[in-house]
């Protein structure tokens, strides 16, 4: 078994990291260059699990994709898919797997897509339902409202009008706009709330850019005018607030100077806000043309809603650990449905280090006292690695076990550790 044994920092640092391209952004943008006529190169790409999963299924269905270091170049689009069957595979990838099945109804032959084990216990059905409205055939293989699936459709109703309940993934929501462009106008309703909405204002944002506007109705829905097409030859992705997060936190916890550098400081990207919870313990922040700085003061126990930017959750609930008194975080449910049950695998690695913990379906409050090192595990979570990593910098001792899990969206993040 592998385990990484975490070194923690003698004293506080100043250091300078690249952070690496968003991956949020990168497989919106594959997604959007699959609907665009003519090659589209996208500039600073995040090679990950994730977005690897994608540019394979992309390929699978015969588009030609040439990945080079530094830019991704997308020759053909989904014109170029044949009337024959294509098995998909989109491992553990949310995004890949409900991107694509909106993708997939717009396309020839007959589609299956599946995922690995954990994927195909995450929750599609409301996605499914919406597609169905809108005329697609989709069937279950195995079990209602779960994945593998198997698509039939080449093509939905024009001009149509849906409701959706959103509150579940934003990424349901987020699927059904970027195909919207093809279906000649289409107003899409909620029901149920919307979670993640800065997930949703960020596929807006980037449907903008590529020449699709969205238009938001009085009454709440969305509208997605008829003759509209994405119109794009480049386009460079941003720096990724979610990666870059792990050494905010960092930062603040070790009381060093740490500059991030990629990153756009007026983004769309929904865990920009965690910069907003670091100022709030009194940590400063401060935004340039060339980066990000954060210099670390002081963690305070806050009480907190944290359903725009659930991603974060993890590393606040480890920064929590150390704060003198009680944190209290709300909007945790989407957390029970992502890489594991991350509620519970945040009260269990918690346990570990003597810090006591309360949940509610959807609050987690953790009690600061003073840590201790432990072993942890990582339930196969990415994120479960990188949010307990933070507390390694501060407590000698902490070792992370299974580390290569970060592959699936941050590969490089053990040797950027390292340069601390």
């Amino acid at each position: 078994m592998n385990i990484f044994e975490v070194a923690s920092l003698k004293e506080p640092v100043t250091a300078t990291i690249e952070t690496p391209g968003s991956k949020s952004y990168t497989n919106r943008a594959l997604v959007m260059a699959a609907l665009t006529k003519g090659p589209v190169t996208l500039y600073n790409p995040l090679y990950s699990e994730d977005t690897e999963a994608m540019i394979a299924c992309l390929r699978t269905l015969g588009l030609q994709i040439e990945t080079l270091p530094d830019r991704i170049i997308v020759y053909d689009d989904i014109s170029v898919i044949q009337n024959k069957s294509y098995e998909l595979f989109a491992k553990d990838s949310g995004t890949t797997i409900r991107f694509l099945l909106a993708l997939l109804c717009l396309t020839s032959g007959i589609k299956i897509i599946r995922g690995n084990a954990r994927l195909n216990e995450r929750p599609i059905k409301d996605l499914v339902d919406a597609l169905r409205l809108l005329g697609a055939k989709i069937d279950y293989l195995e079990k209602e409202g779960e994945p593998p699936l198997k698509i039939h459709s080449s093509a939905l109703h024009l001009g149509s009008e849906i409701i959706i309940d959103a509150s579940m993934s934003s990424q349901f929501f987020s699927a059904l706009l970027m195909i919207a462009p093809f279906l000649n106008g289409l107003k899409i309703r909620l029901r149920g709330g919307l979670i993640s909405r800065p997930y949703v204002d960020m596929t807006i944002h980037a449907m903008h850019e590529w020449g699709v506007d969205v238009l938001q109705m009085e009454s709440g829905g969305y509208y997605i005018p008829y003759g509209q097409h994405y119109q794009k030859n480049q386009y460079v992705i941003e720096g990724d607030f979610s990666s870059a997060g792990y050494f905010f936190a960092i930062a603040a916890l070790t009381q060093s100077t740490i500059i991030l550098k990629n990153l756009t400081p007026h983004s769309a990207q929904a865990d920009r806000k965690f910069l907003n919870i670091l100022a709030q313990m009194g940590n400063e922040v401060s935004m340039s043309d060339h980066g990000i700085t954060i210099i670390g003061k002081q963690i305070l126990p806050l009480s907190l809603d944290m359903e725009d930017c659930p991603d974060q959750v993890q590393t606040m609930a480890v920064l929590a650990a150390f704060a003198k008194g009680i944190t209290n975080i709300s909007g945790v449910r989407s957390l029970r449905l992502k890489e594991t049950e991350r509620v519970q695998a945040l009260k269990n690695e918690l346990a570990k280090m003597s810090i006591k913990t309360e949940d509610t379906h959807d609050t987690l409050t953790i009690y600061g006292s003073d840590p201790r090192a432990a072993t942890i595990d990582t339930y196969g979570d990415h994120r479960m690695a990188m949010a307990f990593a933070v507390a390694g910098t501060k407590l000698p001792g902490m070792k992370i076990r299974h580390p290569e899990v970060v592959n699936k969206t941050f590969p490089t993040f053990w040797n950027k550790l390292r340069s601390l």
